[in-house]
């Protein structure tokens, strides 16, 4: 063990072991805030309200105390032995053994110098260190865990910086739209195993979805007035975060037009391919006839500016409210929410919803070509090794230390949650498809190869964004909002179903009759001699045959879960549990 592994905190009831970055500290101040007070010009806003500054080593001790006159400031940590960021702040999860009375709360408060912030339950705080509490987060969560007889569990109130799970290459205008939608697309480039069937769904419904059905999306926002979405209820609501507060419809100082940003159309494109509507001139929805409820998550750059806070405050306004989350981001290799956020999830899986039957959480299953949950016995990259230039050039930078043998994400196993991969349209794996454990089904999208470096087939998907329409959406991101709507159309065929249901018959209704051929592995160039780095996909996920894991809900592939989601299929088996 290496000696800067003696540092570790806790998260999700594990030692988590660290590491100080020595030239870099994290502020609570934005970028031009830093500017303006301390001449910093190259601060990275890392939260809705913080920001990582990079300085020579020798100036980091007296650079944060500097800064400390301004704000809190802390060391920059990362995940041991990888280059995973690990954004603490100065507030933390506290869930105490025994419910406390107010007054036990306060004592215990005082005693370590903290705010409280919010309670959750009575035993499920968050708090916030001041001045007083004479340790940072990292020793005090430590602390908390280790020696305090009150605290069943501490953890931190990570910051986050989710990937949008979009693939960004060009793609042929004269692609025609919509192939993922039916099978009458003739094209080279598309086998009709792709398509996800929706068309012969709708036909057998006689409609195309309920307005009684809606989907929640959470993203970088939705473009409200769009002509997609124009028919007067397609919103069953909003919501946008300005820091920690989540403004929605109905707060008296709501602004819809907050909930669109120029060039931010991640959401926008999600929620098109959720539920464009049929009525329309531009393109149409997997369920065009459900209802959308959008949360904008605020961004910067191409990350998405999360914490397990805002988390549960997303989890807590949805509850009631949707059918469905749809959510198309996320990390690797390490992707653990706190033990609230996780305990939310389970019981709104049971028991949320708009019909008290249970919410289905979708999540992109991401596109980092690596496994999402899986310890192996060798490296594997978990980056593109790319860097794209604004003028719209491609560099190799290498994969560097973009590397690890442990991925690892708690939301995978739990019932209710389904990671979705992604299927080209030839219905070959996507190459840069996350792969392994956890992977429950796959859905149509589009296709490159993860590293930009051979050409590989594949149709991008055609779907809303802010100006109109794009014919190069894709990534997990176009496949995850893909199954959110079939499941919509499942929903509307059977409102009965309980989320686990409608998660089962999913699985059992995909298709197996895919492309199981595996890609060449990246050959070497000029500027890249050596690419034993490319080993993905590793052992024992290295084939994407279906095999028999003694599940009820049939055979499963570590490339395609149960199978390319099949809406006819689906919808066909809600009709038939109906009858029963």
């Amino acid at each position: 063990m290496s000696s800067n592994q003696e540092l570790y905190t806790y998260r999700a009831g594990e030692k988590v072991f660290l590491r100080k970055q020595p030239d870099q500290f994290i502020i609570r101040a934005l970028p031009n805030e830093l500017e303006k007070k301390m001449g910093i010009t190259d601060a990275k806003q890392v939260s809705s309200s913080s920001s990582r500054v990079t300085i020579r080593t020798t100036d980091l001790e007296p650079m944060m105390s500097r800064a400390r006159g301004i704000a809190p400031a802390h060391h920059a940590y990362y995940v041991a032995d990888m280059n995973k960021e690990f954004l603490i702040t100065d507030r933390i999860f506290v869930t105490f053994r025994e419910p406390l009375s107010s007054e036990e709360v306060a004592s215990f408060a005082g005693r370590y110098g903290l705010f409280m912030k919010q309670a959750y339950s009575n035993r499920d705080y968050l708090f916030q260190l001041t001045n007083q509490t004479g340790m940072n987060p990292v020793k005090l969560v430590v602390k908390l865990t280790e020696q305090e007889p009150l605290v069943e569990s501490a953890e931190h109130d990570l910051n986050y910086r989710m990937k949008k799970y979009q693939m960004m290459q060009p793609t042929d205008p004269s692609y025609l739209r919509q192939w993922h939608l039916h099978t009458r697309l003739s094209d080279p480039e598309f086998d009709p195993r792709a398509s996800a069937q929706c068309e012969k769904a709708w036909e057998l419904l006689g409609n195309h979805g309920s307005s009684d059905v809606v989907v929640g999306v959470t993203d970088d926002g939705c473009k409200l007035d769009h002509s997609d979405f124009n028919s007067a209820e397609k919103f069953a609501g909003w919501g946008y975060f300005t820091r920690s507060r989540l403004i929605t419809n109905v707060d008296i100082d709501g602004n819809s037009d907050k909930m669109y940003e120029e060039d931010h159309n991640h959401g926008t494109s999600c929620a098109g391919v959720i539920a464009a509507e049929i009525d329309t001139q531009l393109t149409v929805g997997a369920a065009p006839g459900c209802r959308l409820l959008p949360i904008k998550w605020e961004s910067e750059d191409s990350a998405l500016l999360i914490n397990d806070s805002k988390m549960l405050t997303a989890l807590n306004y949805i509850a009631d409210k949707v059918d469905i989350l749809s959510n198309s981001w996320g990390g690797v290799p390490i992707n653990t929410w706190a033990d609230l956020v996780t305990r939310r999830i389970v019981e709104l899986a049971q028991t949320g919803g708009r019909r008290g039957q249970g919410i289905l959480f979708l999540w992109a299953a991401g596109n980092e070509n690596c496994p999402i949950h899986h310890t192996a016995s060798i490296e594997i990259p978990y980056t593109n090794g790319v860097e794209f230039r604004e003028d719209e050039s491609i560099v190799w930078i290498g994969i560097g230390d973009n590397h690890t043998n442990k991925f690892e994400n708690n939301l995978v196993g739990i019932p209710g949650v389904m990671h979705v991969a992604a299927l080209a349209s030839t219905a070959q794996r996507s190459h840069y498809s996350n792969y392994g454990t956890g992977i429950s089904i796959c859905a149509p999208t589009n296709n490159v190869h993860e590293y930009h470096r051979m050409p590989v087939k594949g149709l991008g998907i055609t779907t809303t964004t802010g100006r109109g329409v794009t014919d190069s959406f894709g990534g997990t991101s176009s496949a995850t909002p893909l199954v959110a709507g079939i499941a919509a159309l499942v929903i509307s065929a059977n409102p009965d179903l309980t989320a686990l249901e409608i998660a089962s018959i999913l699985k059992k209704t995909a298709s197996k009759e895919l492309n199981l051929e595996g890609y060449p592995k990246t050959p070497p160039a000029s500027f890249d001699l050596d690419t034993s780095w490319d080993v993905s996909p590793i052992a024992p996920f290295d084939k994407g045959d279906f095999k028999d894991i003694d599940s009820s809900d049939g055979t499963w592939s570590p490339w395609f879960g149960h199978g390319r989601v099949d809406a006819s299929k689906a919808v066909e088996e809600a009709l038939r549990f109906k009858e029963r």
